[in-house]
């Protein structure tokens, strides 16, 4: 058996070590189009700042794949999959067989309709390659003033790193408060209020960008953002057109059951590319996906289900964590005397629903394993 995997995130890599581990006598290939071994994409935002060595950024070392029995291929371009003779085919012409087929060919981010985005040379931060063109515009010293679309995780990570990096930056927000989804309103007043103290960093919440051109953003409100770099983290897009273009199911993404297979038999999908975590772009739900699929697909037998998810941010003097449902009985709040924050949300039978931590974030991995328990 031949079992071919499309990818080079933390999905298809666990895809193919589960799918050697469930059959040690099976073929697997691992076909990324990228030029770097799976990496632990989290990273980059930080690396903007700083870059780290291999044995940090890499998930395994280079010599893992050979000695796993993994035929791992970089700068391959899959174009096509096709089905009815269980090959791939490759932008160079080339083909490989498959009698198993897993797609984890991950998302991008998107820029948002804003008339002049493009022409203005606005980057987004996705893959290793993504970081090596910031880097470079910001080597050549003329970044003075950066602009930060969106004012998620990755987006205030980004404007550390370029804080960091000697740039004045403004994060612009559509959403009128901070982290809507992970932060209540009294913890997300707290967070902006820690945040709004850091030297060189400007917040913009409840406004629209309305045009881009080179020298930075108008914003619907009238205010203009003066920038040299537009950074855009404004969510992701499923890279879905390999699926869609061989006739499976794609809605928001790929359409699987719960053993993520496809309508296809011989062809399942993990990560940000199925449909069930679509825009989510969390590392571990990507990784625990993987590893169904590449059981499944070696002819085991895995469900997967989603557990609760964890967001945690740790840059610009903030420790944050957040993890479930954020609405049902709240107790806790913030303490006067720690200046930490800790919301615990329960249901009528008082079991955990969600929890928000700010400052000790200690707590958080237990917090997560009793959500994981009762959800």
């Amino acid at each position: 058996m031949r079992i071919v995997i499309i990818g080079g995130g933390v999905a298809a890599f666990e895809a193919a070590v589960s799918a050697r581990r469930q059959a040690p006598e099976a073929a697997v290939a691992l076909l990324s189009r990228e030029q770097l071994p799976p990496y632990r994409r989290p990273a980059l935002s930080g690396m903007v700042a700083e870059m780290i060595g291999d044995d940090r950024l890499l998930i395994q070392k280079p010599a893992f794949y050979p000695e796993q029995r993994i035929d791992l291929k970089l700068g391959v371009t899959i174009t096509a999959i096709d089905r009815a003779h269980h090959r791939l085919i490759a932008a160079d012409g080339s083909t490989t067989a498959y009698d198993k087929l897993v797609i984890a060919t991950g998302g991008r981010g998107v820029l948002p309709p804003v008339p002049g985005l493009d022409s203005a040379g606005a980057l987004i931060l996705r893959e290793y390659a993504d970081l090596l063109e910031i880097r470079r515009r910001l080597d050549t010293g003329t970044i003075r003033r950066a602009a930060v679309i969106g004012g998620g995780v990755l987006g205030l990570e980004l404007a550390q790193s370029l804080l960091t990096r000697g740039a004045a930056v403004t994060v612009i927000e559509h959403s009128p408060t901070l982290l809507p989804r992970n932060l209540d309103s009294e913890g997300a007043a707290l967070v902006t209020g820690q945040l709004s103290k850091t030297p060189g960093l400007t917040l913009i919440f409840g406004d629209a960008i309305t045009a881009a051109d080179a020298t930075g953003l108008q914003l619907a409100s009238g205010r203009r953002v003066e920038a040299d770099l537009i950074m855009v983290s404004a969510g992701v897009c499923p890279n879905a057109e390999l699926a869609s273009a061989a006739g499976l199911p794609v809605g928001r993404g790929i359409q699987t059951d719960s053993g993520l297979r496809t309508t296809d038999p011989d062809i399942f999908a993990a990560g940000d590319v199925v449909e069930a975590v679509c825009g989510g772009g969390l590392y571990l739900t990507a990784r625990a996906m993987g590893e169904t699929a590449g059981v499944n697909a070696a002819g085991g037998s895995a469900i997967f289900t989603a557990a609760p998810a964890a967001v945690r941010l740790a840059a610009l003097g903030v420790k944050l964590f957040s993890a479930g449902c954020l609405n049902g009985r709240a107790e806790g709040g913030l303490d006067a005397a720690t200046g930490n924050y800790r919301k615990l949300f329960r249901d009528d039978a008082g079991r955990l629903r969600g929890a928000i931590l700010i400052g000790n974030v200690a707590e958080g991995n237990r917090l997560l394993s009793e959500l994981t328990t009762v959800q």
